[in-house]
């Protein structure tokens, strides 16, 4: 099984990449996503209205998506850690699919906004 994250932001910036699913929980009120990306491993936990993403790496994050709401997003390297918070326009969850749109805010600034879509998929 592989999950595919496409996302563009603010400023024009593209990514499209596939990665092979490690692991899938499917716990009562929850589905979680375990992968490796090209900066750590990941997961990706999927809730009722709400989305968390970590990141454990060359980079370090941990993102939290409400519905509606400003939730806090963190994001670490060696060189450069940073505080900032995420208002979450649009969340849709279908059979195991994935739509957001985001505000990331520092200072009470919009500094990016962005659109993510997941796509976990069966390979053929």
């Amino acid at each position: 099984m592989e999950i595919t994250i496409k996302s563009n932001d603010f400023y024009g910036e593209k990514y499209n990449k596939s990665f092979e699913i490690i692991k899938v929980l499917n716990l009562p009120d929850k589905r979680e996503y375990h992968y490796e990306d090209e900066f750590g491993k990941c997961r990706i936990i999927e809730a009722e209205n709400t989305v968390e993403i970590y990141r454990r790496g060359s980079i370090n994050s941990k993102q939290v998506f409400k519905m509606g709401k400003v939730t806090s997003f963190t994001y670490m390297t060696k060189e450069f850690k940073a505080k900032y918070e995420i208002f979450t326009k649009k969340i849709l969850l279908n059979n195991g699919k994935i739509i957001m749109e985001y505000d990331i805010i520092d200072r009470n600034e919009t500094v990016n906004s962005i659109s993510l879509e997941i796509i976990p998929f069966t390979k053929k």
